[in-house]
């Protein structure tokens, strides 16, 4: 396994469908080895689809910062919408063909929020190298970016 050190990559990308693509591989490269990669991988694709769908941004920004115990933390940050990110209220078992973005980020990530300051918005989220369940026996603070934040995984 590839040990991940401290650094932090920022990255703009048009907000056209096929810039999810080129995310996935740019994240890719960045986290080789990472045991979370998949995880990493899933969930910024879901967090840049909601700026898509969601927002008239003309860009999408992500910056991702490892962290020297493993954690990973992604951003996707766009010049915000209407709404909110929030959870839908229909049921893990009903079928749909959207809604489930913010399920995923909150079921694998070990902390997560929302935070905006006219004219940006960050959705950002956490990945610990282990498994959620190694992640809950271990309590770990993190800051959320310096812009006033509207929800987290508790």
């Amino acid at each position: 396994m590839t040990r991940i050190g401290e650094r932090t990559e920022t990255a703009a990308f048009p907000a056209t469908g096929p810039s999810i693509s080129e995310a996935r591989r740019w994240l890719g490269e960045l986290l080789e080895g990472h045991p979370r990669l998949d995880d990493a991988v899933l969930l910024l694709s879901e967090a840049m689809t909601n700026s898509l769908v969601h927002t008239d941004s003309a860009a999408i920004g992500v910056t991702i910062t490892t962290e020297l115990n493993g954690d990973v933390r992604i951003e996707v940050s766009d010049e915000g919408a209407q709404t909110l990110p929030a959870l839908h209220p229909h049921s893990d078992d009903e079928p749909s063909p959207s809604g489930r973005g913010i399920r995923l980020i909150r079921a694998l990530s070990s902390r997560w929020g929302f935070a905006e300051q006219r004219p940006q918005s960050v959705l950002w989220f956490v990945l610990g190298p282990h498994s959620e369940e190694e992640i809950s026996r271990t309590p770990r603070v993190m800051s959320p970016p310096a812009l006033r934040c509207t929800s987290s995984k508790s």
